[in-house]
C-alpha cells in the first residue's frame, strides 16, 4: 500500500486521507484527539459548539444503544442519542482550539470546527467564525442541521444563504454546512448555498427517533424523540440524498452516515464524495475501526488497480439515472404474466430446498417440491420482479432472459443486466 495515493483534494485544502472523524464527542479532549491521531485520517471534525446555554445542556443519560431491540438493531450498529452540543461554555471552548489545533498539525490532519448558533443572529455565526480561524482551525462545519435550524431553514431557505454569504466574507478557510436528512427542497437550497459561495456540504447528520419498551410500555431509554443512527441501514438513504446534491450542483460533499467497512465509504466515494465521515462505528468499534477502513480501501485500490483516489471518485455518479429516465427506457413497460421477459432459474447444485423462495413469492410462481426434490418454477405467474434472487440464502436463483436461457438478467450482484443501455 506504500504506493498508493491516498491523498484527496476538497475546497483547496489537501487531506492526506479521505477519512475524517465526523463531529462527535470522540475528539472532545486532548487526550482523545491524540489517541485518534494515530489512525490514518486526513481530518477531525469537532463536537458541535454553541453560544446560548439552553441549546448545550445535557440531559443524563443520554446514549442509548438498541441491542435490546433484536439482532436488526444489535447488528446494525443503532442508537438512540440525545447528545446535545458541546457543554462548555464559548469562552473555555476558545482556550482549547489552538491547543487542538497544535495537535492535528504536528500530525497533518485537518480540524474542521463545527458550530451553531441562532439562525436569526447571523452577526454572532460571523463572530465565531472569524474566532475559529484566528484560532486554528482549518476549515468550518456549520452545523444547519439542529431541529431549530432545520424549522427556520424549511420556512426561510433564504436565511441559511444569509448565513453563509457573511460567515464566507469574513473569514478565508472553507466554509460548509451540516445537513439533516429531512430538508427539502434539496434540490433548490443546494444552488441557493452554490451562490452564497458555500464550499462543502456534510450529508447527514442523524434524522429524529424515538423508540417504546412495550413490556414497560414506557418509551425507551427517554421520553423524548432524539437523535436516531440507524447504522449501515442509514447508508443507502444518504447516498441517495447525496446523488441528488451532487446531480444539482458542484459542491464538494462529505459523505456521512452508516460507514462501518470499507466498502460503506467506498460507496460514497464512488458517487463522488471528496471525504467520508465516520462516526457512530467509533463507540461501537472503537478507533481500530478506522485502521480497519483505511486498509480496506487500500487493499481494494490494489484489487482494482487504482494507484489514487481521485482515479475512482465520482466513477458511478454518471451511471444514476431519475427512475423516470428507467421508466422510459424500459422495453417491456405493461407487460403483465404470462408474457414477463424474465424468469427464476434455480441452480440444483446449490439448493437445497429451503423454501424461502416458495414463501416470499406472493405471485405463487415458486414452488418446493419433495417428491421432485427440486423448486418448481410456474413461469406463467412470474413478474420478472427478482425478489427470489436476493432473497436466496444460497446463490442458487438466478433471474435469466425467458427467450434465451443463456442470458443472465440478475444475479444478485452488479447491476441488472436490463438497464446497461
Amino acid at each position: 500500500m506504500n504506493d498508493l495515493n491516498t491523498s484527496v483534494q476538497m475546497a483547496g485544502v489537501t487531506f492526506k486521507t479521505p477519512i475524517l472523524v465526523s463531529s462527535s464527542e470522540c475528539a472532545s479532549s486532548q487526550p482523545l484527539l491524540e489517541q485518534l491521531i494515530q489512525s490514518p485520517i486526513g481530518g477531525i471534525v469537532t463536537k458541535t459548539f454553541t453560544t446560548r446555554p439552553e441549546h448545550r445542556i445535557r440531559v443524563r443519560p443520554y446514549q442509548f444503544p438498541l441491542n435490546a431491540f433484536g439482532k436488526a438493531y444489535r447488528e446494525g450498529k443503532c442508537l438512540y442519542s440525545l447528545a446535545a452540543p458541546h457543554v462548555e461554555e464559548m469562552d473555555r471552548v476558545m482556550e482549547q482550539i489552538p491547543h487542538m489545533a497544535d495537535i492535528c498539525r504536528h500530525s497533518s490532519v485537518k480540524l474542521i470546527v463545527s458550530y451553531f448558533e441562532d439562525p436569526s443572529e447571523v452577526s454572532l455565526w460571523v463572530t465565531r467564525a472569524k474566532a475559529f480561524e484566528a484560532a486554528g482551525a482549518d476549515l468550518l462545519e456549520l452545523n444547519f442541521s439542529s431541529p431549530s435550524a432545520v424549522k427556520v431553514f424549511a420556512r426561510d431557505p433564504g436565511a441559511s444563504s444569509q448565513v453563509i454569504a457573511r460567515v464566507k466574507e469574513s473569514v478565508s478557510i472553507p466554509v460548509g454546512l451540516k445537513l439533516s436528512p429531512t430538508l427539502e427542497p434539496l434540490e433548490a437550497s443546494a444552488a441557493s448555498w452554490s451562490n452564497a459561495g458555500l464550499d462543502f456540504v456534510t450529508a447527514h447528520n442523524a434524522p429524529g427517533g424515538i423508540l417504546i419498551d412495550v413490556e414497560q410500555e414506557v418509551p425507551f431509554g427517554a421520553p423524548a424523540i432524539g437523535g436516531f443512527v440507524m447504522g449501515r441501514a442509514f447508508l443507502p438513504y444518504s447516498l441517495a440524498r447525496v446523488v441528488r446534491l451532487k446531480k444539482a450542483s458542484d459542491l464538494s460533499i462529505i459523505g456521512v452516515g452508516g460507514i462501518y467497512e470499507a466498502t460503506d465509504a467506498l460507496q460514497y466515494l464512488l458517487c463522488g464524495c471528496s471525504l467520508v465521515g465516520v462516526g457512530s462505528a467509533l463507540y461501537f468499534q472503537g478507533p481500530r475501526v478506522l485502521d480497519d477502513i483505511y486498509d480496506g480501501i487500500g487493499l481494494w485500490m490494489e484489487r482494482k488497480g487504482h494507484a489514487a483516489v481521485n482515479e475512482f471518485t465520482g466513477k458511478v455518479l454518471p451511471l444514476i439515472k431519475e427512475s423516470v429516465g428507467l421508466r422510459s427506457d424500459e422495453t417491456y413497460p405493461f407487460t403483465m404474466p404470462p408474457e414477463c421477459p424474465y424468469v427464476p432459474v434455480i441452480d440444483e447444485g446449490k439448493c437445497n430446498l429451503c423454501g424461502a423462495c416458495q414463501r416470499s413469492c406472493i405471485y405463487g410462481a415458486l414452488e418446493v417440491s419433495k417428491k421432485d426434490s427440486r423448486v418448481l418454477v410456474e413461469e406463467d405467474r412470474c413478474w420478472s420482479c427478482g425478489f427470489c434472487v436476493g432473497l436466496c440464502p444460497l446463490g442458487a436463483v438466478q433471474l435469466r432472459d425467458r427467450r434465451d436461457r443463456n442470458k443472465v438478467i440478475w444475479k444478485n450482484e452488479g447491476m441488472a443486466a436490463s438497464f446497461k443501455r
